[in-house]
This record gives C-alpha cells, structure tokens and sequence, in this order.
C-alpha cells in the first residue's frame, strides 16, 4: 500500500470515531501545549527582566550591609558614600536609598505605604517615568524637604485625577507622628509588569521621598543600600572587592558586606526561573507519556474492533510490514495533529499572557520543534506494540472473529 493511501485509511479511521480520537489526543495536546506554552513564557520573563536589571547598568554595584548580628557601627550610612566616592577612583556615580513600612492617612482611614527614601541621583541608576511633575533634586536633599513622588494609581484612586501636583499627603512614622508633604511628582506604572499582574489587588502604595527628609522622620542615619556605577573599563570584580574592604577599614569589621553586581542579580533570577520551569517540564512531559499511554489504549482497542478487516487484508495479499505501515500511520497522524494543535494553543496563550502583563513574546523555536518532533516520537513509541499485534493475527482466525 502506498504512503499516500496509508494516511487516506488512517484519517478514515480517525475521523469515523471522532470523540474517542479527540479525547484521545487530548493527553499529547496539553503535554505540547504545556511545553511550548511554560518555555514562551519563561522567556518572556527573562527578557522582561533582563531588560529592567538592564537599566541599573552593566557597571552598577550594589552594597549592602548583611548578616543577622549587625551592629549599629556596621550599618551603611550617607557618609559611606563620600568615603566611597574619595577611595575608589573608578567610581563614576552614586546613590543610596532607604525603605521605609508606614502609611499615609487619609480622611477614609489609613492606608499602607512603602516609602523609598533616595537621592537626586537615582534616576541614574532606575528608570522613572512621570507622567507629571518633577524628580527629587539636590536641594530638596540638602534643605530636607517635605516633598513626595506618588504613582498615579494612588491619585486616581484617592484624588481622581493625576494632575495633583502640589496636594497634600500625611504619612505617619514608628511613633505616630504625621508628616504633611506636598506631591512634586506622578509616577507612570502603566507599563509596569507587576502593577498590570497586581491590579485590583491592594497593596501598600510605594511612593518616593528625598532620603535625608525620611531619615529625619524616622530617626535613623542608616542607608539599606548603596548603589555604584563604575567606570565601564575598569574590573567590576576588582572595584567591588576594593569598596567592601574600605568600608570594612571605615567601619573597622569583616565580612559584614556583599557587592553585587547586575550581572550576579541577572544569573540569581534566572537560575530560579530555570529551575521553576524544568519542574513543570516535567509535569508537561509526564503528561505527554499519559497521552502516549491512551494512544496505544485506543489503538488496542481499534485492532481488537478491525480484526475481520485486518483478516480480509492479509487474504487478499497485505504483509505484515503492511499492517505495522497503517497502524504506525494513524498513530503518528495523532500525535502529530495533537502537536500542531498543541504548538498552536501554546503560542497563542504565551502571546495572549505577554499581552496582559505587557512584555514581548518570546517564542523558542528549537523547544517548539523538539515539542512536535517529540509527539511524532511517541506515536512511533506508543504505536509499535498495537501495530505488532495486528500484524501478527492469523488471518483464517481473524476471519472467523465475530
């Protein structure tokens, strides 16, 4: 028999059953899908960011003070940057910054909030988008300002507007104090992966202030972290390495500091993203090893119902190679319509997700292949022992079957 009219009887007999083939494939269908659909959107993740860790810089180090028996002379404060500045030459720029838990009062109750304390130089190292208003300056560090950044989710919400440059907003600190500070500036989140996959869920607000007005009014001096841009052709291990033992002069400890760099941030990420998505390829590939396993259910099933036809092939000449040939072929023909289709479903829900929380869809090509190739794999693996056993009937005994 021909190639051409093995395919023919073998979509023949698919399609005269149609339900038991559909919920047949279903097995391979979401095995490729998982596949195709977990990989796009890992990659998209890594993309995105890749490209947000991006915009600190690949020269860009960030200290900070670690370890649970950190004393108060350990911790990092705005002195540390001066020190920095004058014992390191490769230093390019630098920036610190500060958080703070608290809440900002309202007149219908209290409200969470993550208060970042910064200097004016940290749009040099993260990008802030306005959408009104201006960035902290040196000035408003200087004369420890009252002023404060808000996104403009908080002022749609509250002020029902965005244009609320100069209103009031009251935070309160540790002791219950309140602080009037006027608004200089909106943030734009719009383009903001974890605000899109966050909406409608209410978490503490995150706003910006100038980091020596916070400081103030939460009575410290400390700094969480100090970041540095480092001159592009100088060792970024090297100038790392150097600032951690001047802090560690200044301070007079040891080991009570890290430097990391992007690059250390980037590889962190995407060894955890790596991990998460090689546990749910399997849970995809044992999947895909189930629908195999309803293939050669339904296959058995098909030999048992065809064995008079089978009989009537090998009397008018069919090989048992013949046989093998069709059996494989319908095998192999739903394995890889369900591959198709589950190439197909997976793009499109990596593409429909990308969408939502607004990243770039990112479609691997080589998984996508090794996901087909591996459903047509398993319509061979899968099809081989329903085949033999047809093959193998005795044809006066088929035909005497009822």
């Amino acid at each position: 028999m021909h190639l051409t009219e093995n395919f023919k009887q073998a979509f023949l007999s698919l399609t005269t059953n149609k339900l038991r083939s559909i919920l047949t494939m279903l097995g391979i269908i979401m095995g490729v899908f998982s596949i195709v659909a977990i990989m796009a959107i890992s990659n998209a993740t890594k993309v995105y960011i890749s490209s947000e860790l991006g915009k600190l810089g690949a020269n860009t180090i960030i200290i900070q003070a670690t370890g649970s028996d950190l004393e108060d002379r350990d911790r990092l404060t705005m002195k540390d940057m001066d020190s920095i500045v004058r014992g390191v030459d490769e230093v390019e720029n630098i920036t610190a910054a500060v958080t703070f838990y608290s809440s900002i009062r309202l007149e219908e109750g209290n409200r969470d909030a993550l208060i970042a304390g910064v200097t004016s130089q940290y749009t040099s190292f993260q990008t802030i988008d306005l959408l009104e208003g201006r960035f902290i300056s040196g000035s408003d560090i200087d004369g420890q300002r009252r002023v404060i950044i808000v996104p403009d989710t908080f002022a749609r919400e509250y002020f029902n507007r965005t244009d609320i440059l100069g209103e009031e907003v009251r935070l309160t600190n540790y002791y219950g104090d309140i602080m009037k500070l006027k608004v200089i500036g909106v943030l734009n989140t719009e383009d903001d992966l974890f605000s899109s996959l966050l909406q409608g869920i209410e978490f503490p607000v995150e706003v910006i202030a100038p980091i020596t007005t916070m400081q103030s009014f939460f009575g410290t001096e400390y700094v969480d972290q100090i970041q540095v841009s480092i001159n592009p052709e100088a060792n970024l291990a090297s100038a790392g390495s150097r600032i951690i033992r001047l802090l560690e002069f200044v301070h007079d400890n040891q080991d009570k500091y890290l430097a990391t760099s992007v690059e250390d941030i980037q590889k962190s990420v995407s060894g955890i993203l790596n991990v998460i998505s090689m546990v749910l390829l399997v849970i995809a590939i044992i999947t895909l090893i189930v629908g195999g396993i309803g293939i050669i259910n339904i296959l058995l099933v098909s030999v048992t119902e065809r064995i008079r036809e089978i009989g009537i092939r090998k009397a008018i000449g069919a090989k048992k190679k013949d046989i093998v040939l069709q059996f494989l072929t319908e095998s192999i023909l739903m394995t890889g319509f369900s591959g198709l289709i589950g190439i197909f479903l997976g793009v499109l829900t990596g593409a429909i997700i990308s969408s939502v929380i607004k990243i770039p869809p990112v479609v691997d090509i080589k998984t996508t292949l090794i996901a087909f190739a591996g459903s047509i794999l398993l319509g061979i693996i899968f099809g081989v022992y329903p085949a033999k056993k047809a093959a193998d009937l005795d044809p006066i005994e088929s035909l005497r079957y009822e």
